[in-house]
C-alpha cells in the first residue's frame, strides 16, 4: 500500500486508538485527528507497525497538564505537531526533487533528517523535564529556542533546493499509478513450446502524461514481446533495462515501441538517424542568441529530463559510431548516468525510470544480405547497453489481413489477397531473388487506393512497382501475375 492508501485506512481509525499507537511507541499524543493520522501513517510506512496492529491499541486521552504549565505544555505539544508535520511536508518535497536530482539531494536530506531527529529528542526531553517539575517553578517558554532550531535544521536544504524549485519540478513529474497488465494491453497470454504462459497479473506502471501519444486500437501486439518490455521497463531502482529492436522494414518496430508508450501513457521522443546527423542535432550544441554564444540542449538532452521518457533512436543502424558515442553514458544502467556537455562541462543526470529504445534492420552489427545501404555496424559497447535484442517477424496471415482491412475498409477477403501476395514476395526476398519485399506501409497505401475505386493493377503500380528498381519490379509483378486476378479480387471488394 502507498501512503495515500494507508492514510485513507487510518482516517477511519478513532483519534484516541492513534493517540494509543502513538504512545506506544514512545509519541506523543495529538489534540489534531489529521496530524495523529499522519504520524501514524509515517510509523506503518516504515514498518514500525501495521494497521491491524494501530487497530488493536487501547484508547489514550490526550494529556491534559496541570493548568500552571498548561500554556507551556500547549505551546510544547503545538511545537511537535508543526515540526513533524514540517518534517512529512519536507521529506514529501524531497522525495519530489529526487526524482530528478537524486545524487545531490540524498546527502542533504540524510543530514536533515539527522538534525530533525535530534530536535524532536530535545524538544521531548524538555517536555518530560516541564513535566517532572510540574508545581515547583514556572516553565520558562522553549518555544522560542525549538523554532530556532528548526529553522537552523531547514536553512541549508531550502540553500541546495529552494522551494519553487521544488514545486516545479513536482508539477513537472506525472502523477503515476499501478494496475495490471491485463487491464491495459489487449493480450496477455501467449505459448512457449508446450506451456501457456500468462502474465496478465503483472504489475505496471500508468504515468498519465499528457503528452504520451494516442493509443491505436486495432494494434496487434507480438505478446512475447510484449512481456520481456514489461518486464525489463520495471525496476525497483528506477533503472530499466534498454531494449534492441531488431527486423525487417515494415515488421512494426516503431509502431510496438510506440504503443507501448501510449498503452502506460508514457512520454515518448523519437530520433530518426540518417547519415547526416551529427552529434550536435540530437544533443545540442553551441548558437548565437542576441549577440551571445551559448550552448541549447538538443531533443535527446531535454528527453532525459522527464522522469519516465521513453526514447526512441529510430534506425540507429544509420548512424556513425562517432556520433552517437556520446550516448554511451545515457545508456549506461546505473544510477550516474548522466551527459556531461563538453562545451559548458554542465552535468546532466538522466532522471529516473528513463528508457531507450534502440530499433534497426539489423541487431546491430551491420547489413550483410545488401539490402539497407548506408546500415553500419555498431560499436558493441553500446549494443552491450541494450539488455535484450527483441527479432520482429511479419504478422501471422490472419492478423494481417485483418489488420489491413480495419485500417483501410477494405473487405477481410480482399485483404487476404493482398497478404497472400506478400507472403510469395517475402519468400522470395528471403531466397535472395528480391532485394527487399514490400512493407506493411506499402501495402495499407495499396488497399486505400483500392478501396478508392482505383483498379488493383494501377493501384499496385503507384503504391509498390514505382518504389523498386526494374529488375525488381520485373520480380514483384510476376508475382502479381501469379498470386492475384483481377476478376476474382474486384468480385471480394
Amino acid at each position: 500500500m502507498n501512503k495515500q492508501q494507508i492514510e485513507k485506512e487510518l482516517s477511519l481509525v478513532p483519534l484516541a486508538v492513534l493517540n494509543g499507537c502513538l504512545v506506544s511507541h514512545g509519541h506523543s499524543t495529538r489534540a489534531d485527528k489529521g496530524l495523529a493520522v499522519k504520524a501514524v501513517v509515517d510509523l506503518v510506512a516504515i514498518g514500525t507497525t501495521t494497521i491491524a496492529q494501530v487497530k488493536q491499541h487501547k484508547p489514550a486521552p490526550i494529556a491534559n497538564p496541570q493548568p500552571v504549565f498548561g500554556a507551556v505544555a500547549s505551546a510544547l505539544t503545538a511545537l511537535e505537531a508543526r515540526v513533524d508535520a514540517n518534517l512529512h511536508e519536507q521529506v514529501k518535497q524531497a522525495r519530489d526533487a529526487a526524482k530528478s536530482n537524486a545524487d545531490q539531494l540524498a546527502v542533504e536530506l540524510g543530514s536533515v533528517a539527522a538534525r530533525l531527529s535530534g530536535d524532536l529528542d530535545r524538544l521531548k526531553a524538555e517536555t518530560k523535564r516541564i513535566a517532572a517539575t510540574a508545581g515547583k517553578a514556572a516553565a520558562p517558554d522553549v518555544s522560542g529556542e525549538v523554532a530556532k532550531a528548526v529553522g537552523a535544521a531547514f536553512a541549508k536544504f531550502r540553500k541546495v533546493t529552494p522551494k519553487a524549485q521544488i514545486e516545479e519540478i513536482a508539477a513537472s513529474v506525472p502523477a503515476t499509478e499501478t494496475k495490471q497488465a491485463r487491464d491495459i494491453f489487449p493480450v496477455t497470454t501467449y505459448r512457449c513450446g508446450d506451456d501457456l504462459i500468462d502474465f496478465g497479473d503483472l504489475n505496471v506502471e500508468v504515468w498519465n502524461d499528457a503528452a504520451a501519444p494516442a493509443v491505436v486500437d486495432d494494434y496487434v501486439f507480438p505478446p512475447d514481446h510484449l512481456h520481456q518490455t514489461l518486464v525489463a521497463l520495471h525496476d525497483e531502482n528506477r533503472l530499466p533495462d534498454n531494449i534492441w529492436l531488431a527486423g525487417e522494414r515494415g515488421t512494426g518496430k516503431t509502431e510496438f515501441v510506440t504503443q507501448v508508450a501510449a498503452r502506460l501513457r508514457r512520454r515518448l521522443v523519437r530520433v530518426n538517424f540518417d547519415e547526416a546527423l551529427e552529434r550536435a542535432d540530437f544533443v545540442g550544441g553551441n548558437t548565437i542568441a542576441n549577440g551571445t554564444v551559448i550552448w541549447k540542449g538538443g531533443v535527446i538532452t531535454e528527453a532525459i529530463k522527464q522522469q519516465g521518457t521513453i526514447i526512441l533512436l529510430d534506425e540507429v543502424g544509420f548512424a556513425r559510431a562517432q556520433s552517437i558515442a556520446v550516448l554511451h553514458a545515457l545508456t549506461e544502467r546505473s544510477p550516474h548516468r548522466a551527459l556531461v556537455v563538453s562545451e559548458t562541462g554542465e552535468r546532466i543526470p538522466v532522471a529516473a525510470d528513463v528508457c531507450f529504445f534502440a530499433a534497426d534492420n539489423s541487431n546491430g552489427y551491420g547489413d550483410t544480405s545488401g539490402n539497407f545501404a548506408g546500415v553500419r555496424e555498431q560499436n558493441s559497447a553500446f549494443i552491450d547497453r541494450f539488455g535484450f535484442t527483441l527479432r520482429f517477424q511479419y504478422l501471422p496471415a490472419d492478423d494481417e489481413a485483418r489488420l489491413i482491412s480495419t485500417r483501410t475498409g477494405l473487405s477481410q477477403q480482399a485483404a487476404e489477397i493482398l497478404v497472400g501476395f506478400a507472403k510469395v514476395a517475402r519468400e522470395k526476398a528471403a531466397a535472395g531473388l528480391l532485394t527487399q519485399p514490400p512493407s506493411l506501409r506499402q501495402l495499407f497505401a495499396w488497399a486505400r487506393a483500392v478501396k478508392r475505386g482505383v483498379p488493383v493493377q494501377p493501384a499496385f503500380t503507384n503504391a509498390v512497382i514505382n518504389k523498386f528498381p526494374a529488375d525488381c519490379a520485373a520480380e514483384l509483378l510476376a508475382v502479381f501475375t501469379a498470386t492475384i486476378n483481377v476478376a476474382t479480387f474486384a468480385a471480394a471488394l
